[in-house]
């Protein structure tokens, strides 16, 4: 004799998904406040970093900023000046010791060349 689902414990309901077919309404996610944004009356190049100078030898900046290796006494030191910024809320002395840490603060990078 063939058992039943009721019979073997598995007897959860059976549910059919009912798929509409009508085509879905694209939401707008924007809030708006009555406020317009300005937008720049300028050129295209400004807006899209793009100046069309390219071929004329201007390069681009490198992707990651140019990292010297940091010593300990330089971890140590950042650790501390970014401590002090952070306690006297001078965020630009928290960057400084950030910076100090992790080798972008451009030291070594200012030697005179005789």
């Amino acid at each position: 004799m063939p058992s039943t689902r009721s019979s073997t414990g598995h007897s959860k309901p059976r549910v059919h998904l009912t798929v509409s077919t009508e085509p879905e309404r694209k939401r707008n996610h924007h809030i708006t406040t009555g406020t317009s944004k300005k937008r720049s009356t300028g050129t295209t190049a400004h807006r899209t970093g793009r100046t069309g100078r390219t071929g004329l030898g201007i390069t681009k900046q490198p992707a990651t900023h140019h990292k010297r290796k940091p010593h300990l006494s330089d971890k140590i030191e950042g650790a501390a000046e970014k401590l002090v910024g952070k306690i006297t809320r001078r965020p630009g002395k928290k960057a400084a010791g950030t910076r100090k840490m992790r080798g972008t603060d451009g030291k070594g990078s200012h030697r005179k060349v005789y």
